[in-house]
């Protein structure tokens, strides 16, 4: 059953000024992380993306040259 929603019914959470007067508030609670942390933290991560990326390369290079060998060493084709 569906329930039909007046303008009358909307609680004032639904309305976009105290919602970003909520918004604003919650921001301001939040503790920013200081530069030399945040550049620790940028290194961090792109050190992180560096090595997953490697591994996922080094696998993928890795199935391709099984596959190529043991899969489709017996077909003779253009390589």
């Amino acid at each position: 059953m569906a329930v039909n929603a007046t303008r009358s019914d909307r609680s004032d959470e639904a309305r976009p000024a105290p919602f970003l007067r909520a918004t604003y508030e919650e921001l301001r609670k939040v503790v920013w992380p200081t530069m030399p942390e945040l550049y620790r933290y940028t290194v961090v991560v792109i050190a992180t993306v560096v090595v997953i990326s490697a591994f996922i390369g080094l696998v993928d290079f890795g199935l391709g040259e099984f596959t190529r060998r043991f899969v489709y060493g017996g077909v003779t084709g253009a390589h």
